[in-house]
């Protein structure tokens, strides 16, 4: 049976969980309207302006979306005094960062997407704003959610009401800075008593305290997006933008699972932050989160990498069908990435940001040699099996980490129900044949849950939702 630290976290992952599905669901939902009305090339030419913005938020977030969790679980009373001079911090760098993005964008780029890349930059002002963290440090997870669904459902309504060709292009900028500033606002209104009537303040000695403790946080960051999206570069500049939109299609797919496990990891770390002075409470929170996101992300990739092609073309249309092929192969980061989020729970609330940091910086660089010798050959496929092969040793560098620091990974005797389950499942997928999914889809799932119930990794109590006792 889980432990209850587990189950404390399971119960605050599904009030987060619940609300991320929903957001994410959204998100995804606006993803393929976008994809469909602007085609390809368009399409391709928005998600290298959103590549590039995402290293500027990861520097205007300063770290503060990770360590203000950890700094407010710490110590909630401190919230009033912290939540000032954090986000004076991020509004000072969003707007150095904003001028300097406006600027290159209108001068540097070719046009129109300069201007796309300029527009897509006034998003940092409300992202500096964002107080998500300090609600997910107070534990306030279904607050977290709510900010996350109201953005998200705005970008969606103006995605659908201002898009409607490649001609529009222009506006999709839009919708996220609309969406960003609803949430934003909604969950500084949201705040406890006191802490929603604070001003921005800079004070320079806990800003400079602050910066040097986020900076491997910063840099972690950086490094992972070169990792996420150094590929998108590579294939536009090895190919065209129509192969960036296909590949950014698979990768859309895959990214909404991989949001949802950082949701489950998010939930996790104020647990694993209290329990740093109760090692044996600790090391059962951590290897049961291990057994657990594994649990539910196998499923989703053996099904997925069956099922790739004939996704990629219900969803998004027969004009992406080129994008199966790399997304059989991506679906396979979401186990090894949900692995490594826990890992990276563990080393946060440890304070091992200098471990993180040297983590992705050797998969950083193992990444930009496999996308020069894969991709200028197979293209997208290359790209695939390149970002893959990162992840994999990304993630056994987090977990050797957590092992020298006593948190090791979980025996292999915790996963055995959930790999004959999963093998159960796509054994039967595939001599059945594909099939169409809304039959293959539900049937893979079923028989997942059968066999895991029946192995003893799933229990079912009256009144109660399914728990999972691998």
């Amino acid at each position: 049976m889980p432990e209850r630290g587990e189950a404390a976290v399971g119960g605050k992952f599904l009030r987060l969980g619940a609300g991320e599905t929903l957001a994410r669901g959204i998100a995804f939902l606006a993803t393929v309207y976008l994809a469909r009305r602007l085609g390809a090339q368009a399409y391709g030419l928005i998600m290298v302006a959103t590549a590039i913005l995402l290293y500027a938020t990861a520097i205007v977030e300063s770290g503060i979306d990770t360590l203000g969790v950890h700094d407010v679980a710490r110590d909630p009373g401190r919230l009033p005094e912290l939540l000032p001079g954090y986000l004076g911090v991020r509004l000072l760098v969003a707007l150095g960062l904003l001028a300097a993005i406006v600027g290159a964008g209108l001068v540097v780029f070719p046009q129109p997407d300069g201007a796309i890349l300029a527009l897509y930059a006034l998003v940092l002002l409300p992202v500096s704003l964002g107080t998500r963290w300090a609600h997910l440090g107070l534990e306030r997870s279904g607050t977290a959610s709510l900010g996350r669904v109201v953005a998200e459902a705005l970008a969606a309504l103006v995605i659908v009401t201002a898009i409607h060709g490649p001609g529009d292009v222009v506006r999709a900028p839009l919708a996220p800075l609309l969406g960003e500033a609803a949430g934003a606002f909604l969950l500084l209104r949201l705040l406890p008593r006191g802490s929603d009537r604070m001003r921005l303040v800079l004070r320079l000695e806990p800003a400079a305290a602050l910066l040097r403790r986020s900076w491997p946080v910063v840099a972690h960051t950086l490094l992972g997006l070169l990792i996420f999206n150094s590929d998108f570069f590579f294939l536009r500049g090895y190919h065209d933008a129509a192969t960036v939109g296909y590949y950014a299609v698979a990768y859309t797919l895959v990214s909404f699972f991989l949001n949802l496990g950082s949701a489950y990891t998010l939930s996790l770390l104020p647990a694993l932050t209290r329990l740093r002075e109760h090692p044996e409470r600790e090391a059962g929170l951590y290897q049961g989160a291990m057994a657990q996101v594994f649990a539910g992300a196998l499923p989703i990739a053996m099904g997925g990498s069956l099922l790739a092609g004939a996704l990629v073309q219900l969803v998004f249309g027969g004009s992406y069908a080129p994008a199966g092929a790399p997304l059989r192969i991506l679906l396979w980061c979401i186990p090894v990435g949900l692995l490594r989020s826990v890992a990276h729970s563990a080393l946060i609330a440890r304070g091992r940001q200098d471990q993180l940091l040297l983590s992705v910086a050797w998969a950083a660089g193992i990444n930009l040699i496999l996308n020069f010798a894969l991709i200028p050959r197979w293209g997208m496929t290359g790209a695939a099996i390149a970002t893959v092969g990162t992840e994999t040793v990304r993630s056994a560098l987090a977990l050797r980490y957590c092992g020298r620091g006593g948190l090791r990974f979980p025996s292999l005797r915790r996963f055995w129900r959930v790999l004959l389950a999963g093998g159960l499942m796509g054994g039967i997928l595939a001599l059945a044949g594909i099939g169409p999914l809304w039959l293959a889809i539900p049937v893979g799932g079923l028989v997942y849950l059968l066999g895991l119930y029946l192995l003893g990794g799933l229990s079912f109590r009256r009144g109660a939702l399914p728990v999972l006792t691998v």
